[in-house]
């Protein structure tokens, strides 16, 4: 069955809009946060002790020798590299073609991201 606007008129499927790449580029980073955010999330207290403890020997530190902040950016980088999340380009690619297939996973942090138009 066909859904009816209140006219009695089928809805017309929405063409996708163009975006511009500076949205699309705060749209990727946003996905790519909820991604890395999504598997940070999942993994237990021991394994995040463990990746912990691997960044300072990559480092070549002793235990507790780093500050937390740079353990989580090393913990950060180690968890982009196991995501190999797709390249700006083919991303951008594959979202302009089906955005409902990444829409939900976005934060909608891109929208800080995005420069808002100057109110007149």
């Amino acid at each position: 069955m066909t859904r009816r606007t209140g006219k009695g008129e089928p809805r017309k499927p929405r063409k996708p809009v163009a975006e511009s790449e500076e949205v699309l580029r705060a749209k990727y980073l946003d996905y790519c946060s909820a991604r890395l955010c999504d598997v940070f999330m999942e993994l237990e207290e021991e394994r995040v002790f463990e990746l912990a403890r691997l960044a300072e020997e990559k480092a070549g530190v002793v235990q507790g020798a780093l500050s937390f902040q740079r353990i989580a950016d090393l913990l950060v980088e180690k968890l982009m590299d196991d995501l190999a999340l797709p390249e700006f380009a083919a991303w951008a690619k594959a979202y302009q073609e089906s955005p409902e297939k990444f829409d939900p996973y976005l934060l909608g942090l891109w929208k800080t991201m995005v420069e808002s138009p100057a109110a007149p």
